[in-house]
């Protein structure tokens, strides 16, 4: 069963990297954010709704619910566009495959969760494997002060030690109990109103192309990306531990590539072809890593 939900993230959030290339253009990235989540969580309060699924709950847990979106759904991604604007794609892969360090680390210092070396082990083969696949974007990038490639290096730092704060927030709320898809419709809700207040007091215009490829590609990420890819990954994250789950962003732009190559004619190398392989290796690693004890 985990392997069947392993599967479907990396297919939801490996072609969200496609939908996402004709989300820019006019509409500002943060504003696109929003809209993304907003539009999510009314797909999950409908489907709530023709469930027949409880929406009544505690301000305690609507305040957790308040914290995962600020976390999960909102500051990542907004310090994870800023990286995005000085920093080419492959660097932007390269830096938040370190999500699965992140949760390890974070998971020990803020959760008192264990350290699983075999985890820690297969993260690094993998982001090997990655950096292997990107060498040239790396080797081609000017590393100074006066490119802002330092000034998106560390805002892709944060996005990332954000999102891995949220993961592990999510699994600690799961494992109270907590119900998933409301969990996820009023988390995408808050964070998307805290985009939105952060865009009413900034110089940011808030607009919506109606544009063919805009709408489609927006309904895409609400849908596959945000209700099917954020809902099946916190399950697994629930299922297997933070730790674990969040091997899927280092393997996730592999299956990026894999679509480039046949809508956008992406060509591979033997080089590249080695870091796949690293990166499939380092995923067994971490797949068969022994739960920690308790």
């Amino acid at each position: 069963m985990n392997a069947v939900l392993y599967f479907i993230v990396l297919l939801a959030w490996g072609s969200s990297w496609l939908a996402i290339s004709f989300q820019l253009g006019d509409v500002a990235p943060q504003v696109s954010i929003a809209w993304r989540f907003l539009l999510a969580s009314l797909m999950l309060f409908i489907w709530c709704y023709v469930r027949g699924l409880n929406l009544s709950f505690s301000w305690r847990e609507h305040a957790s619910w308040l914290l995962l979106g600020f976390f999960l759904f909102c500051i990542n991604y907004v310090c994870a566009y800023f990286g995005t604007f000085y920093l080419a794609s492959g660097l932007v892969c390269l830096i938040f495959s370190t999500l699965t360090l992140f949760t390890v680390f974070n998971g020990f210092i803020f959760f008192n969760k264990p350290i699983r070396l075999p985890i820690l082990i297969g993260a690094i083969v993998g982001i090997f494997g990655l950096s292997i696949i990107f060498s040239n974007e790396i080797s081609n990038t000017q590393w100074s002060l006066e490119t802002g490639i330092v000034k998106g290096f560390l805002w892709m730092l944060l996005a990332t030690f954000f999102a891995s704060i949220g993961m592990l927030l999510s699994g600690q709320l799961q494992a109270r109990k907590m119900p998933l898809v409301q969990s996820n419709a009023f988390s995408m809700l808050y964070g998307a109103i805290i985009i939105v207040a952060y865009v009413s007091i900034s110089d940011i215009s808030f607009s919506l192309s109606t544009s063919y490829s805009y709408i489609v590609s927006l309904l895409y990420l609400a849908l596959v990306g945000s209700v099917i890819g954020f809902g099946v990954y916190l399950k697994l994250v629930g299922n297997i531990g933070a730790d674990k789950a969040s091997y899927v962003n280092i393997f996730t732009p592999t299956i990026a590539l894999l679509l480039s190559t046949f809508f956008e004619n992406y060509q591979w190398s033997w080089i590249g072809l080695i870091g796949v392989v690293l990166i499939i290796f380092g995923n067994i690693i971490v797949l068969y890593a022994k739960p920690a004890s308790a």
